[in-house]
């Protein structure tokens, strides 16, 4: 067969020849092949038979690669192409009579047989047209008989695509049976290779078992001498133990004098608190009343009188909260403080001293109402202010509180004291709150105190779970602060 009339895949790849070509090329009808693509601009002829170019003057070579639409001409029914592609297009036997035009320009009236040919895939891969001249004299019998010959040509096509298959199959199973057939083979020879090396390793591992066998009973030996050597350590921490319990008990002993001793102490001290304080209290009274009867002239000396009077009340009470706090006895009782009234109190008691100094002292006031335990809250604003005092020689004092809010959102009063003294350099920042640290009393001027009050606050703020804070400018002055919750806390 010429490969003029081969199956073309295409307009520039050769076709393969099909190997029913034979029967085709010597049928009367004009047989037609075109692939399954039904999409604009319809299937491309892949291959035409001897009768194709009798019946319309076209060659085999002119019209493959072609749409079968250059056939059609005006005359030719749409409707009538339509339905053949839609039978197509449902894998259906499509059968029609269209009229055609030939290579002459004449026209003819076709008859058309046109069948799916299903591939080994199961989808449909050409379409098969046998077609012919339908004359005025051709009977009934011609178009059996050309039908007859279609369904043959197909059976035939179909009987050699199963045997196809059919061995394709049998050559799939038999490369898949050799690949099994390989694969155990080499699962064989790994499964050979593991076991050859497995006895190799347990030979090695009896070798080695011999030694160990032969170290152990060294290292045997070896562990008893450890033991014995452990229990002799053993016996020793023991009597060392002994030792120690001994000792706790001695110091639980001494412990328990320390605490009687506290506790006497504590007697002692709330005996003595109140001797103590009635001279200092009754020693204030007889100042208010010199106060109202000296004249100008005296003022000087009644200021002198009334510094001392502060300092031995402000020493003596930091004895005591002292005392107290190193005895344990120190027990907050926290509850709601109007901080109006211990302002108006802390205003009383300070503002003649600053006027006998020459200072100005200023309170803001404040109408909030805060928590903590009432006396010793004042006990830590008026050391704050006798500090204040203590150190400031020109200019003023001023005590006042803000609100604010911590880390958690709570709400709560600062309460401030600003002076105008020498300020506090950035390195003594912390060792002010030291007991008996003054920075600028070298001498130890009992008039200036002994160092207690900055200490006491510190340790009085811890106890009420308050905040203490110090900034600083030196030469310019200080602010002191103490942080009050303005709602209850939940002490832990």
């Amino acid at each position: 067969m010429s490969e003029t009339h081969g199956l073309q895949t295409g307009r520039s790849v050769k076709a393969k020849p099909l190997i029913v070509q034979p029967i085709w090329d010597w049928l009367d009808h004009a047989v037609i092949v075109t692939d399954c693509n039904l999409a604009a601009p319809g299937p491309t002829i892949r291959y035409v038979n001897r009768a194709f170019t009798r019946l319309t003057g076209y060659r085999a070579d002119e019209v493959i690669g072609r749409s079968p639409r250059l056939l059609q001409c005006p005359r030719t029914d749409r409707a009538v192409a339509a339905a053949i592609r839609r039978d197509l297009g449902e894998c259906e036997i499509a059968r029609g009579t269209l009229v055609n035009r030939r290579k002459d320009g004449t026209e003819y009236l076709c008859d058309l047989v046109i069948t799916p040919l299903v591939g080994p895939t199961g989808e449909t891969a050409h379409f098969i047209c046998v077609a012919s001249d339908l004359k005025e004299d051709q009977s009934q019998t011609a178009v059996t008989r050309l039908s007859g010959e279609l369904e043959q040509a197909v059976t035939l096509i179909e009987d050699l695509e199963r045997r196809q298959e059919e061995a394709d199959e049998l050559i799939a199973r038999q490369k898949s049976e050799l690949a099994a057939l390989a694969e155990r083979y080499r699962a064989m020879r790994v499964r050979l290779d593991d076991t050859q090396e497995r006895l190799s390793l347990r030979e090695s591992a009896l070798d080695r078992s011999d030694r160990e066998i032969h170290r152990s009973g060294s290292e045997l030996d070896a562990s008893m001498e450890e033991l014995r050597a452990m229990d002799e350590e053993l016996r020793v921490a023991l009597e060392q133990m002994e030792e120690a319990n001994e000792h706790l008990a001695r110091s639980n002993e001494e412990l328990r004098r320390l605490q009687a001793a506290d506790a006497d102490k504590l007697h002692l001290l709330a005996s003595a608190s109140h001797d103590l304080r009635q001279p200092v209290m009754s020693m204030g009274l007889f100042l208010d009343v010199l106060r109202s009867r000296l004249g100008e002239a005296e003022r000087p000396i009644l200021g002198g009188l009334m510094a001392a009077h502060v300092s031995i009340r402000t020493l003596l009470e930091g004895m005591l909260d002292t005392a107290r706090l190193d005895a344990g006895a120190l027990e907050p009782m926290v509850e709601p403080v109007r901080m109006s009234v211990m302002l108006d109190v802390i205003q009383g008691e300070f503002m003649l001293q600053a006027e006998m100094r020459g200072l100005r002292f200023r309170v803001i006031p404040s109408t909030a109402t805060v928590y903590s335990d009432a006396q010793l809250l004042e006990r830590i604003l008026r050391n704050l202010v006798a500090n204040a005092l203590k150190y400031t020689t020109a200019g003023g004092i001023l005590l006042g509180g803000r609100l604010c809010r911590d880390a958690g959102n709570r709400r709560h009063l600062r309460i401030e004291v600003w002076d105008t003294g020498p300020g506090i350099a950035e390195h003594n920042m912390q060792s002010i709150f030291e007991e008996f640290r003054q920075l600028d009393n070298c001498d130890r001027d009992q008039k200036r105190g002994v160092g207690l009050g900055l200490a006491i606050v510190s340790r009085l703020a811890r106890q009420l779970s308050h905040e203490v804070g110090v900034r600083s400018w030196p030469g310019r002055g200080s602010v002191f602060s103490v942080t009050v919750p303005l709602e209850p806390m939940h002490r832990s």
